[in-house]
Formats: structure tokens, sequence, C-alpha cells
């Protein structure tokens, strides 16, 4: 295998570990302010339509990168124009969730530091991994996945043991239609990873991929589901919707007598690894994208650029924490179903329609 490429599997667990870091601030609050007590079901009913974007992406990209894939569908126009729209997409979301993240730490850890720093220092961090061959972020993201998939289990774990069922069940007939709509949350949220699929024209193809993405997402839609009934076995729905993060919540209670009496600083620790691949994703994939838009041969020297622009856009784009909540709250749910659902779909239509390979 070139030194320079990854195995489709690496790929899939960077894209797992960073999808945790967007999870714990969307979930489980937008699925019970919309289902109640059976909004922890909602990353169940929306794993139909999950697994649908793995058939869609894998029948797509053929080894190649999202980017490559539009071009060669849409032609030089149109395929350079969609790929405009996911560059600044992207962009976007790197700024949003840099300023989230910083917020994030400057509330709990870190009350008189300088947000700007803070920021330089985060987004430097992720210039480094994104400046990395793609082999050092894959290698990373399963570094990432490791630690994150031990530190979330322990805390489900212990946190089960406090669960109230009566917070969750029973469930009726008249509690299950409105999960559907409890599934839009946890599909924009699932949106991000298809910053992944810019990153596919460096995976090593191999014939099991397909089913191993599918397995992988099934998988991280039933973490899902466990976060969210541990959380609001925990605390209701009711309490969860007025929480930020109800998991950060939990983990403040949780611990064994004469062992682990507070365990959330090592769970906010282990969290700056999901926040930091979610970063570096977003800022590899966008100069990905660049790379393809703008030819350039090393697509890896458009990330200075981008990450700039993104430290710019978190320091004066948004007013305040409360805007920057209300944006991504509405905007980045429609805009991550836009990206992530509805134009791959119709990018594949179009491949189907003019029939090619």
């Amino acid at each position: 295998m070139d030194r320079d490429r990854v195995s489709a599997r690496q790929l899939i667990t960077l894209t797992f570990a960073a999808l945790l870091s967007p999870a714990i601030r969307v979930l489980p609050g937008r699925t019970a302010q919309l289902a109640g007590e059976g909004g922890w079901l909602a990353a169940l009913a929306a794993l139909p339509a999950a697994l649908g974007l793995c058939w869609v992406l894998s029948a797509l990209l053929k080894g190649r990168g999202l980017g490559q894939a539009a071009l060669d569908i849409l032609g030089p126009v149109a395929g350079r124009a969609v790929l405009g729209l996911y560059l600044l997409w992207g962009v976007f979301l790197l700024a949003a969730n840099a300023r989230l993240v910083a917020l994030r730490f400057l509330t709990v850890s870190y009350r008189n530091a300088s947000l700007p720093l803070f920021l330089l220092a985060l987004l430097a961090l992720t210039l480094w991994l994104a400046r990395k061959p793609v082999r050092v972020l894959g290698r990373a993201g399963e570094v990432f996945y490791l630690a994150l998939a031990a530190g979330l289990g322990f805390s489900l774990a212990l946190g089960a043991f406090q669960m109230d069922p009566g917070h969750v069940l029973p469930l009726w007939g008249e509690d299950l239609p409105p999960v559907g709509a409890a599934a839009l949350p946890v599909l924009g949220l699932l949106g991000y990873g298809i910053f992944a699929a810019f990153l596919a024209g460096g995976v090593t193809p191999r014939p099991e991929d397909r089913r191993r993405a599918m397995k992988w997402t099934a998988g991280l839609c039933l973490t899902l589901t466990a976060l969210q009934l541990v959380c609001l076995g925990n605390f209701g729905p009711g309490l969860a919707v007025r929480m930020d993060t109800p998991f950060f919540m939990m983990v403040k209670g949780i611990g064994i007598e004469g062992t682990f009496q507070r365990v959330e600083s090592v769970i906010l620790a282990l969290w700056v690894l999901s926040d930091l691949a979610l970063l570096a994703l977003l800022a590899s994939a966008c100069s990905a994208a660049a790379g393809t838009l703008f030819a350039i041969r090393d697509g890896g020297r458009a990330a200075l650029p981008l990450v700039l622009l993104a430290l710019a856009g978190a320091l004066w784009l948004f007013p305040n924490a409360f805007v920057l909540k209300e944006i991504m709250d509405r905007g980045a749910l429609a805009g991550n179903l836009a990206a992530g659902f509805v134009l791959p779909v119709l990018l594949l239509l179009v491949k189907k329609l003019r029939r090619l390979p």
C-alpha cells in the first residue's frame, strides 16, 4: 500500500471519532425536545437513511474523492459550482465548531482564559494535523477512536446504574410518530460525515469496504442510541432539553466508591480528541476540495489560508454565543441535510441518467 494512502477502516474510525464531538452537543436535547421520552430511539429511526447514504457514496465515488466525482459527473462548470458550495460550507462549519469548542472549554474549565488565544491554539493543532499526509490523519483517527470508545463505554456503563426507567419507559403507540421527526437532528449530525468523502481518493479500495462502512454506521447509530438512553434515563426529557451538554452533566455525578469519585475531568480531556478529529477532518476535507477546485497538486497547501479564514470567521462572524447556538441549531441542521444527503443523491441520479461508469 502506498505510504500516503489509508484504509477505509482508518477513515471510518476518524469519522466516528469526529462525530462524537457534535453528538454530545446535539443529543439528546434536540431529540428529547421533539419526541420526549422516545427521543432515545431517534438514532435507530435514522439508521435506514444512514445506511442508504453508505450505499449512495459507494456507488458514487468508485475509488475517487467526492470533489473529483462531482467534476466527472457534472462537468467543469457545474462541478466546480458544487465544489465551491461544499468548500464554503466546510469552512463555515470549521469556524463555527472551533468557536463552540472554545466556548465550551471556557465555560467548564478555563473561565479566565482568552477566547482568541484559545482559538489560535486549537486551530494551530488543527492546521498541524491537516498539513500532515493522509496516512498520519488516519492513524491519529484510530488512536482517537480507541481512547474515546474506552471513555464513552466506561461513562455509559457507570451512568446506566443511575438511570430511572420511568424517564424513558413505557412508550405507547402515540409516542412513536414524533420519533421520526426526531431522526432529523441525528441525520443532520451524520451529515458531517460527508466531508470524509472528500478524502476517499486517498483510500486504498477493497471489495469489503461498503459492507464495513455499513457495519460501522450501524455501530455509530447504536452508540448514539445508548448515549441518549443513558442521558435521558438519568435526567428525563424535560431536564435534558434545558441542558447544553447532558452527557457532561451526567459524568459529573458518576463514580465508583473508593476508586473513581469524579471522572468528568478525564472525559473532558478525552473529548478534546473528538474535537480535534472533527476540526482536522473538516480542514483536511476543505483542503482536498480546494485542491480539486483550483487544480492544486498538493491540496495540503490550501490548509493554511483556509484555517486562517476559519479563525477570522470564528472571531468575527458570530456576535455572541446565543446567535451561534441559534445558527447551529437551525442552519447547521438544514445545511448538513442538504450537503450530506440531498446533494449526494442528486449526484448519483445524474450519474445514472448520464450512464457514467
